[in-house]
């Protein structure tokens, strides 16, 4: 009698193209993507499956590969990763609902169905926990809510079909019942748990605030008395980056959300008195300084414009360190993030006082991208390894490799003396009289020196410098265009505060940041 019912409902129920079902399944997975995305904006404890796939390929991929895809696609690597997992799940999407599809006995297929959407919760479970993603209730709900979406849609059976058993010859009325009253649990839960996410949502929104506040500075940052000798310049890069502009450089696609009310700083590692800092303990348990400081990017080319300089307020990170109490043989502190990324400095540059765990940027909270609440900044080394998204600190007596370390790129990571020309662009006309202007750097050493030079490098000639913002940021440079008229190539080199003049020799940003002259050609009229 079974299969003979069965077999009718087989035959009653036309079976749809390989090609229609096939998109049908890319249209559930798409739509079980963008539901764990959307709630994961919306709770903000529901980690992206794609991105942790991403996180995973990102731990695995050996050193080599993973810098020659750099070197040869920049930051369009990440990118490219991005879009092919996402093809890949959508992909599997596809072929899952064929095989769905091919299966003619709808008991067989609702059980299959079943079977799918445990695999894809116990798989999105496994990812969100071992690519360091966080996890809440609320991804064990929204995990389960997409599988049964996507496996629903794509097998073309109930929930209550997933979680019956098939009819059996002499079923009784009160078996009947039992399957009709798992069928409505079934659907209860799944509406129940949409609901609540729906729910959620709305009370967050209701609940939402002005944006997140910060405690003023003990020490405020404040700007040196205006230059007025310094020549405005059109195309010079101000002083002070306004944050929308500031550059943005990590292994993350999709920026984490962190909510600062349960975020926790963990002070751990070698120290007599392991603690937690919560975002308000952080802003109010230390004196409260504010830094100009300019940041760049070990993968930033020679002229590139991975470089940026905001006002920073944070807490002086000797202090944080202080209050735990180092061990006798600490050598460096270890830094991780909230996904997963880590990295290490040395413990003579952790109690340096420019060396801060920052929650300010010009002004305002750090944005998410920058690493809301708290990241820090280390003046003289490069970005990456002022670790965002901050979580721990732990001082240890060994040297500790970071994520980018082990991928080849310097341990050191020691900001170089370099300058850059702004204005004019390149293959620009230009009328005389006319500037040339732009920004040198050199970590924390300082510069006192800019010259250009008309002839290829065999005589030189000073501009001018802007008087000196902070100690830790680039100073503005500008001179005049030589007369003369026609095709014009000038170089640009930089003297840093200890005398050290910027190398000429090229090299590429691997593995410890480019070097050479940045030049510009242009026109005069």
């Amino acid at each position: 009698m079974t299969i003979a019912k069965e077999a009718v409902q087989a035959t009653a129920e036309p079976a749809p193209s390989r090609r229609r079902q096939f998109l049908t399944g890319v249209v559930a997975m798409a739509a079980a993507m963008a539901f764990t995305y959307a709630a994961g904006i919306v709770l903000g404890a529901v980690p992206y499956p794609p991105e942790r796939v991403v996180d995973v390929i990102r731990t695995i991929i050996p050193g080599g590969l993973a810098t020659a895809t750099i070197e040869s696609f920049k930051h369009w690597g990440l990118r490219a990763l991005f879009i092919a997992v996402h093809a890949g799940l959508l992909l599997l999407g596809g072929v899952g609902a064929v095989r769905l599809a091919a299966i003619p006995s709808p008991g067989r297929r609702a059980r299959a169905a079943f079977a799918v959407t445990v695999g894809l919760f116990v798989a999105s479970l496994v990812l969100a926990v071992t690519a360091g993603g966080g996890m809440a209730w609320p991804a064990l709900l929204v995990y389960a809510v997409a599988a049964y979406g996507y496996a629903r849609v794509s097998a073309g059976v109930s929930l209550g079909r997933m979680l019956e058993p098939e009819v059996r010859e002499g079923e009784t009325p009160l078996d009947a019942m039992r399957r009709s009253r798992r069928s409505f649990l079934g659907r209860g839960v799944a509406l129940g748990g949409l609901a609540l996410l729906a729910g959620a949502g709305v009370s967050k929104f209701l609940r939402r605030g002005p944006k997140v506040r910060i405690v003023g500075a003990t020490k405020p940052f404040t700007p040196p008395a205006p230059d007025a000798t310094f020549p405005q310049v059109a195309g010079l890069s101000p002083e002070i980056t306004p944050t929308a502009d500031f550059y943005n450089v990590d292994i993350d696609f999709l920026k984490p959300s962190v909510d600062s009310a349960t975020w926790r700083l963990s002070i751990e590692g070698l120290v007599t008195s392991p603690y937690e800092l919560s975002y308000t303990q952080l802003q109010n348990g230390f004196e409260v300084v504010e830094m100009a400081h300019t940041l760049t990017c070990i993968s930033n080319d020679v002229g590139g414009n991975l470089i940026s300089t905001a006002v920073w307020r944070g807490v002086r990170l000797k202090d944080v360190l202080a209050k735990a109490g180092l061990g006798p043989s600490v050598s460096e502190i270890v830094f991780k993030s909230t996904e997963g990324y880590s990295d290490s400095i040395p413990l003579a540059k952790a109690m340096e006082d420019t060396t801060l765990v920052v929650f300010g940027m010009n002004g305002d909270a750090l944005p998410k991208e920058h690493g809301f609440p708290a990241r820090i900044i280390v003046p003289g080394i490069y970005g990456m390894k002022n670790v965002k998204w901050l979580t721990s600190i732990a001082p240890v007596d060994h040297h500790y490799r970071g994520y980018w370390e082990v991928r080849g790129w310097d341990d050191v990571a020691r900001v170089k003396t370099e300058s850059r020309i702004d204005a004019p662009a390149s293959a620009d006309s230009v009328h005389l009289p006319g500037k040339l202007a732009g920004v040198a750097w050199a970590g924390d050493r300082g510069i006192v020196k800019v010259e250009v030079s008309d002839d290829a490098g065999a005589t030189w000639r000073p501009a001018v410098l802007k008087r000196e913002l902070s100690p830790v940021a680039w100073r503005l440079w500008a001179t005049d265009i030589s007369p003369g008229t026609g095709p014009r190539r000038v170089l640009v080199r930089a003297t840093d505060g200890t005398g050290e003049i910027q190398t000429s020799q090229p090299a590429a940003p691997h593995p410890s940041g480019a070097s050479g002259y940045d030049f510009v050609t242009f026109q005069v009229v």
